[in-house]
């Protein structure tokens, strides 16, 4: 049976960070943190996770070449084109790649850049990881769902990449149908993240005021009628079943976009509802919704983008 023997990630956010400790801790030498000579300095500095200082091996990308049996990537969207410059210097065509980013569409972005090798899908659930800063949080690890497309069988390398997470004390599961479930995780994010950062909401109000149910609702409808034309099984009863989660959540959570708007960090709008204004064009279904949340989250990172470049300018002025 197959085995992973050195592994490695790139991106040591909040779910990296938090994926990281585990398997820093479990596998050591044989685990590694990949990154350039900006990132891979940052780590060796070491990481702040749960209020503790780890130190897991670094691969510059920039000095150093290493083929790994795994490489789990969790940057956010928009840094995953960079991520791919450092994913070519540790990997070569035996090297299983899974991805750990929102929405649907890291896969095949990064299998287009990497034909020859198996990339997952892959997604996380019901984790309370954030970062603050460069420190990082979590009492709930949560789920790593991944896999192929289908999982009627599990694969070896599917098996092993499980095992693997598992060994570490992850939760990790292969679902039959993985690629319903990464659109089900997207349509979460399409509702939960986008309405918290319209309404301002922690997840005690969802459930609190009709309003909020309302435009989970209406901007989920759109991913469920966006499915159905590309043949992906997600119903109307996964809407109602997510709408339920969402109102039951651990109350004092932020989504992790309203947190990045607290911090006036970029957010990943582009990938939910920008992607879906986009399939919705290909797919002939009509977007107004995700169109109204699109442009008024992006107009909101761009203000608080240029007060913060305006105020470094500033400073450095002074």
């Amino acid at each position: 049976m197959m085995k992973i023997n050195k592994a490695g990630i790139i991106g040591t956010g909040a779910v990296g960070g938090m994926i990281c400790s585990f398997l820093h801790k479990e596998y050591r030498d044989d685990f590694f943190v990949v990154g350039n000579e900006k990132r891979s300095r940052r780590v060796s500095n070491g990481l702040s996770v749960n209020e503790e200082i780890i130190y897991p091996v670094v691969i510059n990308t920039e000095k150093e070449k290493y083929a790994l049996d795994l490489v789990i990537i969790c940057v956010k969207n928009y840094d995953l084109n960079d991520a791919l410059k450092d994913l070519k210097a540790v990997t070569d065509e035996h090297t299983i790649i899974l991805p750990l980013l929102n929405g649907v569409t890291a896969t095949d972005v990064i299998q287009n850049a990497f034909p020859n090798n198996r990339v997952f899908y892959g997604i996380v659930m019901r984790t309370d990881a954030a970062r603050v800063n460069y420190d990082v949080t979590f009492k709930a690890c949560g789920e790593i769902q991944l896999g192929y497309d289908k999982n009627i069988e599990c694969a070896d390398e599917v098996a092993a990449v499980r095992d693997y997470l598992f060994g570490a004390g992850l939760n990790a599961v292969v679902y039959p149908d993985m690629l319903r479930m990464l659109w089900r995780k997207w349509m979460i994010n399409i509702g939960a993240n986008q309405v918290s950062v319209l309404t301002g909401a922690k997840f005690k109000y969802f459930g609190m005021f009709e309003e909020i149910v309302v435009l989970l609702r209406a901007s989920m409808k759109e991913i469920v009628d966006i499915a159905k034309v590309k043949g992906i099984h997600l119903t109307e009863q996964d809407l109602e079943d997510v709408v339920q989660i969402l109102i039951n959540y651990p109350p004092e959570k932020k989504t992790s976009m309203l947190q990045d708007i607290e911090a006036r960090r970029r957010t990943e709008i582009d990938f939910f509802a920008g992607t879906v204004m986009k399939y919705g064009e290909m797919c002939n279904v009509p977007t107004p919704i995700n169109t109204m949340l699109y442009y008024g989250i992006k107009a909101r990172e761009k203000v608080y983008l240029k007060e913060k470049e305006e105020e470094l300018q500033s400073a450095t002025v002074r």
